[in-house]
């Protein structure tokens, strides 16, 4: 696993803005820390590289595991708005978002965050209008077994299916209709699977919102793309190929979200319970 120890410089920064704990989760800062220091944006730097040109992914260690949940969630949140600009995870303008079972999912979009239901490959944000370029998971406590996020890195896809069907490259590089399926209101998006852009593929991905924007649009998935799909989510299922990320309490998992797509694994929970905080963003410096 790829990990990054801040350096204990960095911890002053990251605890100079508190965030109370019942702040709105639509109501959380997108500006940097006033008490941000040359040290944590030249840390930041350092992620952005590994994120943009090195691993694309990376579990960082802020060392504050001993601190409250309030004051991790606002160290996490004081590192994520240094390093990028948040942006919604809903059309509804939340900011910061718990990903723990619920019994009553706030959000009628949110039932994968707030269940225990595992598979499901995919990248963030596929339905707005801006996905983001990173995603945050920061770890307040792991479930008594199991839970990991797994990370499928998309260049290897595409350069299996490059080698073996490359027809199925030029299915998934159309555009096809996404929808929620949530309500007949909600838009349907037309998205490319995949997007050459310079020496970088970028992914926007999730089966059943494009099983469920056809279903949309009154027609079914053709077998061209429906062969690329079984194809493509094969390599997905591949151990060889994924990455799975135990995430930690004070431990904060980024990843490049048009590089990735990415799951987690089945959990039990008896006296821990998952819990995680999400936020989605546009890198300061690409």
């Amino acid at each position: 696993m790829t990990t990054f120890r801040l350096p204990e410089q960095t911890q002053a920064a990251l605890l100079s803005r508190a965030i109370p704990a019942d702040q709105p989760l639509a109501a959380w800062p997108l500006d940097a820390p006033d008490g941000t220091t040359d040290t944590l944006r030249e840390t930041c730097l350092d992620i952005t590289r590994r994120l943009r040109e090195k691993e694309g992914w990376l579990v960082v260690d802020t060392r504050l595991a001993d601190l409250d949940d309030a004051q991790l969630c606002s160290a996490a949140w004081n590192l994520f708005t240094v390093l990028c600009r948040p942006v919604p995870q809903y059309r509804t303008g939340e900011l910061m978002y718990p990903v723990e079972v619920s019994g009553a999912p706030t959000l009628a979009s949110s039932h994968y965050s707030s269940s225990s239901r595992t598979g499901g490959f995919h990248t963030d944000g596929t339905l707005l209008d801006t996905a983001p370029d990173v995603a945050m998971l920061a770890g307040l406590s792991a479930a008594d077994e199991g839970g990991e996020t797994v990370l499928v890195d998309v260049d290897g896809l595409v350069a299996a299916l490059a080698e073996k069907a490359p027809k199925h490259l030029a299915a998934l590089g159309k555009a096809h209709p996404f929808h929620s399926g949530d309500s007949a209101d909600d838009p349907v998006m037309l998205h490319r699977i995949l997007t050459r852009t310079g020496n970088r593929t970028q992914v926007r991905y999730l089966r059943r919102y494009i099983e469920q924007g056809h279903r949309a649009q009154g027609r079914a998935v053709d077998g061209e793309l429906a062969a690329a799909l079984d194809a493509w989510d094969e390599l997905i299922a591949q151990p060889v190929r994924q990455e799975p990320v135990l995430i930690g309490r004070g431990q904060v998992l980024l990843w490049d979200n048009f590089r990735f797509v990415h799951g987690r694994t089945p959990f039990t929970e008896r006296l821990h319970r998952r819990r995680l905080r999400r936020g989605y963003g546009l890198l300061r410096a690409a």
